[in-house]
């Protein structure tokens, strides 16, 4: 009996050694003037193979050995690759090094902004966890950013971030901003998923040197490098609706110097849905075309990336009769179109200088003309949209503790919009913005434990004077595993009133915009406090974050005041955002995370005389991600469901009785799931949104009568679709170098 025990423990004991030795654990950092900074969402992957993993939120990592191969492959965005040899190692130390390429002109400070800000970096497994058909759809399995139906007809949607409108975020592709203007609302659909690499949300005052609209925080896309990405990538999408979509993304060596990308996008949905039998289509009908063309060159002490994008992107929706070209009458169906044609320009230079190579200029310059061509009803919107910006920063190291980013910029725009509503046109808009800026900012870690940014810039706007920006960032490392974080500054921007509401106006409202309206000015302040812990021998995050934005001026959308009209005007008054955000992350077991978080809102803003609660912002919402993976990421599994509290629904009492809305919408979950299997070069993935089947039973008001003076399709809160159902497929010929 005796010796049965004895031979049990030993075998045991051998099975675990076994184990572990099959196993490598590591850590991937960048060495900066900081110490070590980890590497979240770098790839590890056997060379020779395309078995891998990513590190987690530490830049820590596990790996099964495979037989037969013995060199680890380390990338990560912006960074140079690095091969490392693997003998009988349990654990390894990797560093990589920024690539001399713009970005690294500016990716220390990206990584100084990531450490001090309080910030939230979405990779590629991220991105996987749901099919992310675009950027409005990327932010379903996190919990820094709310999406919602913007209204029941045009298919967009709108985020919210610190309790706000996306609006009052500076979304930016690459440092670029390109969510704004005339693409406000429908930007975020421009950017194919399969497209975007990472996505990193800044929460509160953002840098300086991007520019002066940033109000809540920046969200930044990096999209896939031709230097690094995977020669071939193949995405196909079909779901229940048959929306179908197929992008394929290329890269190409030409030379040890040259390297060129090409990003292809097409997809299309021409089914009619109409769960809930009103009529009208509960999604568009559309067709996008999209394509991007990148070039890169990289020297010893010169860096340049230049290239191109095109944009075609037609939606269609209204009632389920309704087809293009129809007379528009209200004999008629009623309509809804949108064409849009948007060309976009880019190039990037980047300077090192030999005898300092700490010191570096980086050129940004961007165009884009965006053609939007529009009706609903009996209403017409045509707009135009052409803009240049150029961005110029020098970055210099006087010592390890002291950092400096100086520049200048410029922006020059032109919008002209024609607003015409039945026979009688309404408004003709136009203006011409030419805004030249100066910029500085500057980090000083003055003790170990001490860092701070401090940053100002002054642009000079040609109809509004000078906006001055003002910013500051400051992290205090309490303890090894806890860090607070402070930041607070001011922003400013320039409305686009008609666009920015337009899926306000497909209702019966008419439209009156203030002659004086001024820009948007607000100041934004707060900060978080993380916590690392371990639960047994797993480590577990808490972070908890409060901001608040006080507004000076904003351009209000009053809806109460009268179910027929729309009036947008100057802020009389007070308006403010306080946000609370308490979020945890946990291993339960080995390679089963779990993530939640809660948020609390108060957002108002004065309307009529009286503070009030700003509609569709509810003030409690709570997020789970559940998340699995098999050894390798052969089978990956991810569940997220959200509830999403209570919200205002503007006044409807001026209605007749039977089309008034209660005033505050009922409390709701939303399911999501998706399951994916990896093979060699393939993977598949099925999934599905909304398993819960809830949706909002009569998004339009007064329905059977489209012309009539009841009819509001705005006065969204909920998803107009029931549950939806969809599967895919990723096609992958890795880069030789990454062979």
């Amino acid at each position: 009996m005796k010796s049965s025990i004895y031979f049990i423990i030993i075998l045991s004991f051998a099975c675990c050694f076994s184990l572990q030795a099959q196993t490598i654990r590591g850590i991937v950092l960048e060495k900066n003037t900081r110490g070590e900074t980890p590497l979240i969402g770098a790839n590890v992957i056997w060379m020779g193979t395309t078995l891998g993993v990513a590190t987690n939120d530490l830049g820590e990592f596990q790996i099964r050995r495979v037989p037969g191969f013995s060199q680890l492959l380390i990338s990560y965005i912006g960074y140079e690759p690095d091969t490392l040899q693997i003998d009988n190692q349990d654990f390894v130390k990797i560093y990589l090094r920024p690539a001399l390429e713009l970005e690294a002109v500016i990716i220390e400070d990206k990584a100084l902004n990531r450490e001090v800000n309080q910030s939230e970096l979405i990779t590629t497994k991220g991105l996987r966890k749901a099919a992310c058909c675009n950027l409005s759809e990327s932010f379903e399995t996190q919990g820094s950013v709310d999406v919602s139906s913007n209204d029941a007809l045009t298919g967009t949607k709108r985020i919210r971030l610190l309790g706000l409108d996306g609006l009052y975020a500076q979304i930016m592709t690459e440092n670029i901003p390109t969510v704004r203007g005339l693409a406000a609302r429908s930007g975020l659909q421009f950017i194919p998923g399969t497209w975007m690499k990472s996505i990193d949300i800044n929460k509160g005052a953002g840098s300086v040197v991007n520019g002066y609209e940033s109000f809540t925080g920046q969200i930044n896309v990096e999209l896939a490098k031709p230097e690094i990405s995977e020669k071939i990538l193949l995405n196909g999408y079909i779901n229940a609706n048959a929306r179908t979509e197929l992008n394929l993304n290329t890269s190409h060596k030409i030379s040890e110097k040259w390297h060129s990308g090409l990003l292809l996008h097409g997809s299309t949905m021409q089914s009619t849905v109409d769960q809930n039998d009103d009529g009208f289509q509960d999604v568009p009908r559309f067709t996008q075309l999209n394509l991007l063309n990148r070039w890169k060159y990289q020297g010893e002490n010169f860096e340049s990336q230049f290239g191109f994008r095109v944009l075609w992107d037609d939606r269609l929706s209204g009632q389920t009769d309704f087809k293009k070209g129809m007379e528009r009458t209200p004999q008629e169906s009623y309509g809804f179109n949108v064409d849009t044609k948007r060309l976009e320009a880019f190039a990037k230079l980047g300077f090192i200088s030999k005898k300092n190579p700490l010191t570096s200029v980086g050129l940004i310059l961007s165009g884009l003309h965006h053609n939007q061509d529009s009706y609903w009803g009996l209403t017409d919107y045509e707009a135009l949209h052409n803009n240049f910006s150029f961005n110029g920063i020098f970055q210099t190291e006087f010592s390890p503790n002291h950092k400096l980013r100086a520049g200048l910029s410029f922006v020059g725009e032109e919008f002209q919009e024609k607003y015409t509503q039945g026979a009688e046109k309404e408004l003709d808009r136009q203006r011409t913005e030419l805004v030249p800026g100066i910029f500085a900012e500057y980090f000083w870690a003055f003790h170990p434990k001490f860092s701070i940014i401090a940053g100002l810039r002054t642009d000079f706007h040609n109809l509004y004077g000078a906006f001055a920006s003002p910013r500051v960032h400051f992290k205090y490392e309490i303890s090894e595993n806890t860090l607070l974080r402070l930041s607070g500054g001011k922003g400013s921007r320039v409305s686009n009133p008609i666009v920015e509401n337009i899926g306000y106006l497909i209702s019966s409202r008419s439209l009156s915009i203030a002659s004086d309206l001024k820009p948007e000015i607000a100041w934004n302040y707060g900060g978080s406090l993380s916590q690392q812990f371990r639960i047994g021998k797993r480590k577990a995050s808490l972070v908890l974050d409060f901001y608040r934005t006080d507004f000076v001026n904003q351009a209000v959308s009053d809806l109460d005041s009268s179910p027929n009209a729309l009036n947008i005007g100057n802020l009389d008054g007070k308006a403010y955002a306080n946000s609370m955000q308490m979020s945890a992350s946990y291993e339960i077991i080995e390679r089963f995370d779990i993530n939640l978080a809660y948020k609390y809102y108060d957002v108002k803003t004065t309307i009529g005389g009286e503070l009030i609660t700003v509609p569709f912002v509810p003030e409690h919402r709570f997020f789970i991600n559940l998340a699995y993976a098999t050894y390798f990421d052969k089978w990956t599994f991810d569940f997220t469901t959200q509830w999403v509290g209570s919200q205002r629904i503007p006044s409807t009492e001026a209605n007749p009785a039977e089309f008034r809305r209660p005033r505050q919408s009922p409390a709701f979950f939303t399911l999501n799931a998706q399951i994916t299997k990896r093979y060699k070069k393939w993977e598949i993935y099925v999934g599905g949104e909304n398993l819960g089947n809830f949706r909002q039973s009569n998004p339009i008001i007064d329905p059977q009568n489209p012309f009539g003076e009841n009819f509001d399709a705005g006065l969204v809160y909920a998803p107009i679709q029931g549950w939806m159902l969809y599967t895919g497929f990723r096609f992958t010929v890795k880069n030789n170098k990454l062979n």
